[in-house]
């Protein structure tokens, strides 16, 4: 014979379940903080800045000189270096992240040209053109740049050759850079 168990029991276990599934689904990606830095809007003071990276589980690495801000954290499951700038009595003005490699080639690219196509579905699609690459003389990386309103640029950038190693702590040693720049403040 088959036993059921009350209808109080049952609701009680529904619950539980989700419960659990809700909030681990929610633990797995709590500590990255693409989100974080993707709204953090421009203006926002560099205490609420900090406060909103640290809730995303990145670290702060402590304030340069000339009101910018750089944290450490994730994004898209990746070491990632978070910059923030600010104007006086304005808030911020610029945000950037330098992205770490996987150590795979064709994920790195996949991260680079997911993002990218996000980008052209937002903002419009814009051309990738080829540069010259700054950190291997005779290399090319891939950049992009959108401009969502007469006073925000916004650009993507993608350097192969560093693709290929793992990252070093700087910025410069990590292959993909989002760069949001607010110009309003500084004309």
């Amino acid at each position: 014979m088959k036993r059921v168990l009350p209808l109080t029991r049952r609701r009680a276990l529904f619950a539980v379940i989700v419960f659990l599934s809700l909030f681990a689904s929610r633990a797995v990606c709590a500590n990255d903080s693409a989100e974080a830095f993707m709204s953090a809007t421009f203006g926002l003071s560099s205490a609420r800045t900090q406060k909103r990276m640290e809730n995303s589980g990145a670290v702060s690495s402590g304030f340069t000189s000339g009101g910018r801000l750089t944290m450490k954290g994730t994004f898209e499951r990746r070491s990632a270096v978070f910059n923030f700038g600010f104007q006086d009595k304005k808030g911020l003005n610029h945000k950037s992240v330098y992205i770490a490699s996987s150590g795979d080639t064709a994920s790195d690219k996949a991260l680079y040209d997911g993002l990218r196509e996000a980008y052209n579905i937002r903002f419009g699609k814009t051309d990738e053109r080829a540069a010259a690459n700054r950190m291997a003389k005779g290399r090319i990386m891939y950049q992009n740049s959108w401009r969502p309103n007469k006073d925000t640029i916004i650009s993507l950038s993608y350097n192969p050759e560093i693709a290929v190693r793992f990252p070093g702590d700087s910025p410069g040693a990590r292959p993909i850079h989002i760069i949001y720049n607010y110009t309003k403040w500084t004309k």
